[in-house]
């Protein structure tokens, strides 16, 4: 017989069109979670689907208990979904499942770890799945890139499905960044982390991903807002083409005071100028991005909105836990 733990478990689950397989994977949680824990929240976050998934949901609240459902304002990105979710969960321990991949028989393992070691696990994919040969060559190679020179702290692998305990939950909400990556952020919780490696399931016929110009976006927006190497190695390199052009100024001035006739060195001086203005604007482009997330940071606009909360008919299976207040004074 399964010992049933007596620690409160939310877990956050990320909505966008996911009607196809929501049903499936809320029984499929609510049986793992009612087996192993005495009490338990999961707590939908829907980022304005256009499918069925609201009126899912709403079955779903009246069949199934200890669900929250959270709807925002408009499509934010899985990242706000998942702040929005964290910033609701009163739970021990919170997980984050991604409803297409991220298998729930993983709760109790991840949980079990969480409480025994530094309290945040990360879910990492033993295979990658549903997405092209050059797609996964380019994830591997950015990611590696990213650890090596942008100290990114970042498994190798690492998905959104993580176990965070109640201290690392509340430390990421005070954590009020405009570009967000739980991965991101989690990791900084110490230098050790801990994975959890894991075969990702495919509940979804045809898998979703990203395209080219998405990957483009996720890796420079990665780059910009969690390191300032970049701008470091453009200053460098900017320092750099500067003494180069100092050199070759002496070098024109040491030809002119040596030598009578000099042809016009119109390829030399087109490569130069050419070479300066690529520099120019590639210092150019990069400070821009840092101004643009700049600007963003400072709008102080709310990371979600969210405009439809909803609740099971039942909420907890026990009343007396320490996590729920029954009333206020």
């Amino acid at each position: 017989m399964t010992q049933i733990s007596d620690v409160f478990v939310s877990v956050v689950v990320p909505l966008q069109d996911d009607a196809d397989v929501l049903e499936d994977f809320v029984r499929e949680a609510a049986t793992v979670l009612e087996a192993h824990f005495a009490n338990y929240e999961m707590v939908l976050v829907d980022d304005a689907s256009r499918d069925r998934t609201q009126a899912l949901v709403g079955e779903l609240l009246g069949s199934i208990k200890c669900i929250r459902y959270l709807r925002l304002a408009r499509r934010f990105g899985t990242e706000a979904a998942i702040a929005a979710g964290l910033d609701s969960v009163i739970g021990d321990f919170t997980i984050v499942l991604q409803p297409a991949n991220d298998p729930p028989a993983l709760i109790p393992e991840l949980v079990a770890r969480a409480r025994s070691g530094r309290g945040v696990v990360f879910g990492v994919r033993a295979v990658r799945t549903g997405e092209s040969t050059w797609s996964a060559m380019g994830a591997r190679l950015f990611w590696a890139f990213g650890r090596r020179y942008l100290d990114l702290r970042v498994p190798e692998g690492a998905t959104y499905l993580q176990c965070l305990s109640r201290d690392a939950v509340n430390a990421l909400t005070r954590i009020k960044d405009k570009y967000r990556s739980i991965r991101l952020m989690a990791s900084h919780f110490g230098d050790e982390i801990e994975t959890i490696s894991y075969t990702p399931v495919q509940r979804r016929a045809v898998p979703r991903g990203r395209s080219f110009l998405q990957s483009v976006d996720l890796a420079v927006g990665v780059m910009v807002a969690q390191s300032s190497r970049p701008l470091r190695f453009v200053s460098l390199l900017g320092l750099a083409a500067s003494v180069v052009n100092l050199l070759y100024m002496g070098y024109v001035l040491a030809i002119y005071l040596t030598r009578a006739n000099l042809l016009q060195g119109w390829t030399t001086t087109s490569l130069q100028v050419s070479g300066m203005f690529f520099l120019l604007f590639l210092c150019l482009a990069v400070i821009s991005e840092y101004l643009g997330r700049v600007l963003e940071e400072s709008r102080d606009r709310p990371i979600y909105h969210a405009v439809e909360e909803r609740n099971s008919n039942v909420m907890v299976r026990d009343s007396e836990r320490r996590n729920v207040v029954m009333e206020s004074r």
